[in-house]
């Protein structure tokens, strides 16, 4: 029995629990279409952002016989963040901590939240990139990244 994934209802499913893995490369590509079950042709897809001057250029995969078109993993997580970073450049962030910025004589810091940092250790760095004299995107990353 072929499963209809794209339309699939809550009443499709069996009560018995499902496990399954994802292998790591899985959302990667090169895809395969859902829909005509053929591979997959690697293109770029340009989404203008409504409201602001920004044109994000995406990694995407076409179906070259129905047209439909589908983002990797990792370009659909640049997609999600292009809209986290724009909801805080219109001031209008989903989530959103008040901290003091303190000065020790020479340098600014703020300090964050231990819920967000439980993940990070003493060896991880910080890029910090200015949009404006008050604005800044702040990246933390291992050392070897």
């Amino acid at each position: 029995m072929k499963i209809d994934y794209e339309n699939l209802k809550p009443e499709d499913l069996e009560e018995d629990e499902i496990e399954f893995e994802i292998d790591k490369g899985a959302l990667k590509g090169p895809l395969t279409c859902t829909k005509c079950n053929k591979k997959m042709e690697k293109t770029i897809v340009d989404f203008d952002l409504p409201g602001m001057a920004i044109t994000l250029h995406l990694e995407a995969y076409k179906c070259l016989k129905c047209n439909k078109e589908y983002l990797s993993g990792d370009q659909a997580e640049k997609f999600d963040n292009m809209l986290i970073l724009m909801d805080v450049l219109k001031k209008q962030p989903k989530i959103k901590f008040e901290r003091a910025a303190n000065y020790d004589g020479k340098n600014w810091f703020v300090r964050f939240p231990n819920d967000l940092t439980k993940t990070w250790d003493k060896t991880m760095i910080t890029d910090i990139i200015p949009i404006t004299n008050k604005d800044f995107f702040i990246h933390i990353k291992n050392k070897k990244d």
